[in-house]
């Protein structure tokens, strides 16, 4: 199974006012002088993959040039893996956009092998118009795919080497070198490589040479290596705060962590891997992954490694919704934690449980929490601290300690604060103690705020805060 310009389908889904533009999709990960075209939108034919930037623009001055959201793509890849091996459990994952599926012994399931071709057709979505090769081996199914102009199915014949013959040699899995020296010795297609003598190709191509004369030949012994059908544990958080705060993204990742090693199917196990995945609205998906060099079973060990990782390599943009997948679980046993964190677990143990018997009391919500400081020097009160529940189990979002309440406010001719709303009863500003301003412009969402001390007259402070982007009154505790 081959989806063509994955990369381009994908981000036509997501700016589709541009289908029909000139758009090129580069490295990310480069600067935009050394940075590759790595998939290109229809109406930009004259640039391939692998053309820079630059080479690319002087064919298309008016390109929209977009930065690759690799995670993204390896997510929607990931979730077409995932409706193959509904239909077959021998699945590989070749690359991004490219699948190898066994479709024998599926006939009986399926009315035939033409049903199980639909089958697989029918589990991908249609926006990615899914080519389908079929054949005895790995290497003339790739090319009857890839030979398709379109979605659907195609059948190599008996005459293999017949069928592969006319097609380039750029379509052969050997190095870059090795298919350009084929060139400048004239062997354009696979029916003149096959036209050579095997040992002619592996005298001048070594052993690339000799793989490229059985390929051509339709000799592909290479077997179809299925997915691990092993099912990761995953956890998803939200941030409340669209937040670059890599103080803020630990917190999250630390919750993350507790509730995953809590999981009953977690128990007795050891993770070998931890992915994150941070999105946030308007900016690109980013991930780490961090490979345990020994598997771990215990959150306080993965969290102490996945944040040395992140505090070395922080996310380079804000983050709001954060997703934890845990992965290569073994039943591995490692030394036994120290004693004092045994106790600190206990002690731990023991809070959860009172937070859950105070929860029926407290209708549903949880009572204890963590609290973490994020900011400590934040202008915004709100961005200081974090709380987290007590019980891992709990699936709250993590919120600000101090957020600010709505509150009804009429204001005098100079738009400041006339009477506050407290419950049902109107209060009358006697005083204002104290007014200043705060303009954080330069956050993912901009914070523009005016603050006012108020007494109501009965010795009390009260802190208001108009917000200049949403004007409204709220009251702030802190």
């Amino acid at each position: 199974m081959l989806v063509t310009h994955l990369r381009a389908k994908v981000e036509m889904g997501r700016h589709g006012h541009l289908k029909d533009s000139p758009v090129l999709i580069v490295d990310g990960n480069a600067s935009k002088s050394r940075a590759l075209i790595v998939d290109r939108f229809p109406a930009a034919r004259e640039v391939r993959e692998g053309m820079s930037l630059a080479e690319a623009m002087s064919h298309h001055e008016d390109a929209v040039v977009l930065d690759a959201d690799e995670p993204y793509y390896r997510q929607v890849f990931a979730r077409v893996l995932t409706a193959l091996q509904e239909v077959s459990n021998r699945v590989e994952g070749a690359d991004l956009g490219m699948a190898y599926v066994r479709l024998d012994g599926l006939e009986g399931l399926y009315g035939g092998e033409e049903g199980a071709v639909s089958a697989l057709l029918d589990a991908v979505p249609a926006f990615l118009s899914p080519r389908v090769g079929v054949a005895d081996a790995k290497f003339p199914a790739f090319v009857a795919a890839r030979a398709r102009s379109g979605p659907g199915a195609s059948q190599v014949d008996d005459d293999v080497g017949a069928f592969l013959a006319p097609h380039s040699i750029d379509l052969l899995p050997v190095s870059a070198s090795a298919r350009s020296e084929m060139h400048r010795f004239g062997l354009h297609t696979m029916g003149a490589v096959a036209s050579m003598s095997r040992h002619v190709l592996a005298d001048r191509f070594g052993p690339e040479g000799q793989r490229a004369w059985s390929l051509c030949h339709g000799i592909d012994d290479t077997p179809v290596v299925p997915l691990a059908s092993e099912e990761p544990v995953v956890e998803r958080i939200s941030l409340s705060l669209h937040s670059s705060s890599i103080e803020a993204l630990l917190v999250a990742v630390d919750a993350l962590l507790r509730r995953a090693f809590t999981r009953p199917e977690v128990k007795g196990r050891h993770a070998g891997v931890a992915h994150l995945l941070g999105t946030a609205p308007g900016w690109p998906t980013w991930e780490r992954s961090v490979r345990f060099k020994q598997p771990v079973n215990a959150w306080e060990r993965a969290a102490e490694i996945v944040r040395n990782r992140l505090e070395a390599d922080p996310p380079s943009h804000p983050v709001e919704d954060v997703t934890l997948t845990l992965a290569d679980f073994t039943g591995q046993s490692i030394a036994q934690l120290a004693l004092l964190k045994d106790a600190r677990r206990d002690r731990l143990q023991r809070l959860v449980e009172a937070d859950r018997r105070l929860r029926p009391l407290m209708g549903g919500r949880h009572a204890l929490y963590r609290i973490a400081g994020v900011a400590p020097w934040h202008p915004v009160p709100e961005m200081r601290f974090l709380q987290t529940p007590i019980d891992p189990s709990g699936q709250d979002t993590i919120r600000p300690l101090l957020a600010p309440n709505p509150v009804d406010v009429r204001e005098d001719a100079a738009g400041e604060p006339r009477s506050v709303c407290a419950g049902k009863r109107w209060m009358e500003v006697a005083r204002i103690d104290d007014r200043w301003t705060i303009d954080l412009w330069w956050l993912p969402k901009p914070i523009t705020r005016s603050y006012y001390r108020i007494d109501p007259g009965d010795g009390r402070l009260i802190t208001l805060f108009r917000d200049c982007v949403d004007h409204r009154w709220y009251r702030q505790s802190a």
